[in-house]
């Protein structure tokens, strides 16, 4: 009992290592301290859906406390205000940070302190501001207690429905540079470069090994890294929240390639019926599609097409992979966990992180076991017929001829068998030397003696075993360079 169980495990050790190894990767993303913002944000502020003004909006009796996260658009502007702002005069400049698919006008205590573009109540009157914004704040206008900050915005130009316009806002140090800060990307910066490795050494394990499966693993993680480049982007151009939509959009194609790219090569590397393949792989990005249609906001698009497409591959590999890609399946099976729990952060660093650690082991010690190196084409061909599975050797089949939907398969010894498939799919079996000379007649050349004429114009080509098979016109030229290079 004891050496079968071992037996079982070293036949997974491949997809434990692996496995393990992802676990690591996530603890790590869960339990690390983040490299935070020194920041202090409002636990909730009082939004009016309507163009009221200044002063209407600054009157502590004007609208309702809300998460500020939880603003969807105006319909044509609104207005937040964040009563008691936590802020002093004391210690570094302080300035006011929000970020998001919106255009602002900023009040501190009533004193205009900026604008995020320009707000309106049209879209043809608004202008579209950055999509990260940071206001200083005068020290002369902070008082000792009772800030108030007040913003009018308009959100017009999005392109889509934001689930949430205002996406941050806090009080901070003040900084020169408005732009996302390039260490929240460190993650996806560093693990990105391991992206590119992987799929180069993919791309290089198929070239070397003629297996063109690898490939799909390539295409998989260039979406991935296509993906990762565009949420990047946002720490290296402050761009017009207009942007934001197709910069999001590549983030979400470059996901849906990585989750199509590994199923298709899940559904190669563990194959089933082509049908089932074919369906199973339309019914998926079908299930993508309509998700990200249903969920608002690109992080939750995001993550329905990514929880939908990696969903779908874990299945397929533990229903059709055996052994240590079983176990592999469970480490794929986290990736919809983390996009369903963590939106936003499977976006940012988590997809990154987790792929890079469930495939860099595949990749350098058990290339094996994702890119295993084809098996020479069989010696013996195995025969079909009703109730019937007869193996024969390549070198003992002396020619085939078609019989309908049927093929008989003639050997050196005189011998012939009916096999219930075309004599195309027979053909497809076979190596090269078996070639077609007629439209009923296929022929190993390894037999073939001497091509004649026939008479009424016609030819023949004679074999060794003695048979006779006709060659047509438009074959004879071809077949003739071919017995001529195996002569000589």
């Amino acid at each position: 009992m004891t050496a079968g169980w071992l037996k079982a495990m070293a036949a997974r050790r491949a997809g434990l290592e692996s496995l393990a190894l992802m676990l690591l990767a996530l603890a790590v993303l869960l339990l690390a301290p983040r490299q935070g913002l020194e920041a202090r944000m409002p636990a909730s502020v009082r939004y009016i859906d309507a163009d009221i003004g200044l002063d209407a909006a600054a009157a502590p009796e004007t609208g309702s406390p809300i998460g500020y996260r939880a603003i969807g658009r105006p319909v044509s502007a609104g207005w937040l205000v964040w009563d008691a702002v936590p802020i002093s005069p004391d210690g570094p400049p302080p300035a006011i940070s929000t970020s998001g698919p919106f255009s602002a006008t900023l009040w501190f205590n009533g004193v205009r302190i900026g604008q995020k573009g320009e707000p309106a109540s049209t879209a043809a009157d608004e202008q579209a501001g950055p999509i990260d914004s940071l206001f200083s704040v005068p020290t002369a206008l902070i008082r000792p207690e009772g800030n108030q900050l007040v913003m009018r915005l308009s959100s017009h130009r999005a392109g889509y429905t934001p689930s949430s316009v205002v996406q941050s806002l806090f009080v901070t140090p003040y900084s020169a540079d408005t732009r996302r800060p390039v260490r929240y990307y460190l993650p996806l910066a560093v693990f990105g470069v391991s992206l590119v490795a992987l799929a180069v050494g993919f791309g290089l394990r198929a070239r070397r090994i003629g297996d063109g499966r690898g490939l799909r693993l390539s295409l998989a993680l260039a979406g991935l890294t296509l993906a990762g480049a565009a949420e990047f982007s946002r720490a290296l151009i402050n761009y017009p929240y207009d942007w934001h939509q197709p910069r999001q959009a590549i983030s979400l194609i470059g996901l849906a390639v990585f989750g199509l790219a590994m199923l298709r090569f899940s559904q190669l590397r563990w194959p089933a019926s082509p049908r089932l393949a074919q369906a199973w792989l339309a019914i998926s990005a079908a299930l993508a599609l309509i998700g990200a249609f249903l969920v608002t906001g690109y992080d939750g698009k995001s993550a329905a097409v990514t929880a939908c497409l990696t969903s779908s591959l874990s299945v397929w590999i533990g229903w059709r992979g055996r052994g240590a890609a079983r176990v592999l399946a469970f480490g794929f099976a986290a990736l919809p966990l983390y996009a369903l729990w963590l939106p936003a952060d499977l976006i940012d660093r988590g997809i990154y992180v987790l792929v890079v650690g469930l495939l860099a082991l595949p990749a350098i010690r058990f290339p094996a076991l994702l890119q295993p190196v084809p098996e020479a084409p069989a010696a013996t061909l195995a025969l079909q017929a009703t109730g019937r599975l007869t193996r024969i050797a390549h070198a003992d089949i002396s020619h085939l001829v078609a019989a309908g939907n049927y093929t008989e398969v003639h050997t050196t010894r005189g011998v012939h068998h009916l096999d219930n498939r075309n004599l195309s799919a027979l053909l497809g079996l076979l190596p090269k030397q078996f070639v077609r000379i007629h439209r009923s007649h296929a022929v190993n050349l390894d037999e073939a003696e001497t091509l004649t004429n026939a008479p009424g114009s016609k030819y023949e080509l004679l074999l060794s075993s003695g048979a006779r098979i006709p060659v047509s016109r438009s074959e004879v030229d071809g077949l003739r360079e071919r017995l001529a290079g195996r002569t000589t």
